[in-house]
């Protein structure tokens, strides 16, 4: 069904795409796309989470990136006839698929919309930048800090909560039970402050 003006879109996100987006629902382990299939759409993760991935001539599949709730995939796809990698639900998960000639019409048509798209992706690529410094640390507490210094708002880097403490355990490459014991450390060192949807540092 079209998306039409859904609340959950980021008021950055671009008004020419609000209405071009038609919603899928992915069960656990589905296919999205495969690599090699002609390019028809780019997407966008409105829940759950999409790994990009290639198999190996042996069969095992190699992850290149995991795009989570917020998060467009395929973008690159847009100057290319077929995808070069599979994309694969991680879990249940829905997803907005954007028209690749609707998109390439507007790039080269609308130059508002154009820099709303740079833009946009300029954002994604510093996030992608930081998830990917985040992941080479080695602590639970240092993960848990890089991500309210660099994802959160104000002088306590607050963040709300858009999905469950597990989304925010896999975002952080933790499991839920590690991110909870580390949580609870923080907040008895006073260190961090913790509501039912926020974390901020205290």
């Amino acid at each position: 069904m079209p998306c039409m003006n859904l609340p959950d879109l980021p008021v950055h996100f671009p008004a020419a795409l609000r209405t071009l987006g038609q919603t899928i629902t992915c069960a656990k382990e589905a296919w999205v796309f495969r690599q090699g299939d002609p390019v028809h759409a780019v997407y966008l993760v409105l829940d759950g989470e999409i790994r990009l991935s290639r198999f190996a001539r042996d069969g095992s599949e190699i992850a290149l990136h995991r795009a989570g709730r917020g998060e467009f995939f395929a973008e690159a796809a847009l100057d290319a006839p077929r995808y070069r990698c599979n994309a694969i639900a991680s879990q249940e998960s829905a997803v907005l698929a954007f028209p690749s000639g609707r998109i390439r019409a507007l790039l080269a048509k609308d130059p508002e919309f154009a820099g709303q798209w740079m833009a946009l992706l300029t954002r994604q690529l510093h996030a992608a930048r930081a998830r990917v410094e985040r992941l080479a640390l080695k602590s639970a507490a240092e993960r848990v800090l890089h991500y309210l210094h660099t994802e959160g708002k104000g002088p306590r880097c607050e963040v709300a909560l858009a999905g469950s403490l597990k989304d925010l355990a896999r975002e952080l490459g933790l499991t839920h039970e590690s991110l909870y014991r580390t949580l609870a450390r923080l907040e008895q060192e006073g260190v961090l402050v913790r509501t039912d949807r926020r974390l901020g540092l205290a």
